[in-house]
């Protein structure tokens, strides 16, 4: 059998590099874009609208442990909180004449693969847009609807190719909707959306809402003691519930729910927002 010579081993070696590059970097591009399909449907962005935004950075810096980045260097108009290295949600200014119910509002994005696509869908159902599509220039193409009950939702296309998507932290890891008419809810977002909806008992009118067959969010009753428009609640990921808790009131903020018997809470901020807590699970 005839040796390979040094000079067919030098063209041989670099080449054989570049198709384990190549076998690799397509698996990883494979994986990444399962990875960000298995997110269609999921709440992964938030953003808070407020009266008041250094108070809000001030209650969410000392209650969550969270950082503070401006975006940009010239934009002092919006304000990134980041869990960690990971950037977690927006914070901007609500001008004030909207600040007729709450005065300040969490406004949670789902993550889609076509925002124009679901708008369009929205608003054959009757759905209001209260902001355009637009590119997001940290994440992409972004909006944000009101539904026919009232409630605020953002849309947030994902891409597997944009490395950005792969930072952005998965604390959030639900969302609920607190519906004056949960059967007129999930049809909207069924149709909308193309949530898949199941109901939590049969003898319940509470509803989840399934897409990549995993359950995205929850539509429940809105308690007669609110004012009787649907609204979301954005629920974000904590180590320790109670502890958390005890933080967020110290720091001026309401609880709204207590935990009983269960792992989740309701907090509103000491500007009205309402926000889920959830505990971490322990590995």
């Amino acid at each position: 059998m005839k040796t390979i010579s040094k000079y067919c081993q030098a063209v041989l070696f670099p080449l054989l590099l570049s198709c384990t590059f190549l076998a690799t970097a397509a698996a990883e591009q494979s994986s990444n874009k399962v990875a960000v399909q298995e997110q269609y449907g999921k709440l992964i962005w938030a953003d808070l609208y407020t009266g008041d935004v250094n108070a809000s950075l001030d209650f969410y810096t000392k209650t969550f442990g969270w950082s503070v980045k401006k975006f940009g260097k010239s934009n002092t108009k919006y304000h990134l909180l980041y869990d960690g290295n990971q950037p977690i949600a927006g914070v901007l200014a609500r001008p004030a004449h909207r600040n007729e119910t709450e005065n300040a509002l969490w406004i949670g994005s789902i993550a889609t693969d076509n925002v124009q696509a679901v708008v369009n869908k929205a608003t054959e159902n009757n759905a209001t847009i209260l902001l355009q599509p637009h590119d997001f220039a940290l994440y992409g193409k972004r909006a944000v609807i009101a539904d026919p009950q009232g409630g605020v939702v953002g849309l947030l296309d994902i891409d597997a190719n944009n490395k950005a998507h792969q930072k952005i932290s998965n604390k959030w890891d639900w969302a609920q909707l607190f519906s004056v008419n949960t059967d007129k809810a999930a049809t909207f977002y069924q149709n909308s959306f193309n949530y898949r909806i199941e109901k939590v008992t049969p003898q319940q009118n509470s509803l989840y809402l399934i897409q990549q067959d995993e359950i995205r969010a929850s539509i429940v009753n809105l308690p007669a003691s609110f004012e009787q428009r649907d609204r979301w609640v954005n629920f974000v990921v904590v180590t320790n519930l109670t502890i958390t808790l005890a933080t967020a009131q110290k720091n001026g903020a309401e609880i709204i729910h207590q935990p009983q018997g269960d792992t989740f809470a309701i907090i509103a901020d000491p500007n009205g927002a309402l926000l889920g807590l959830t505990e971490q699970e322990s590995e």
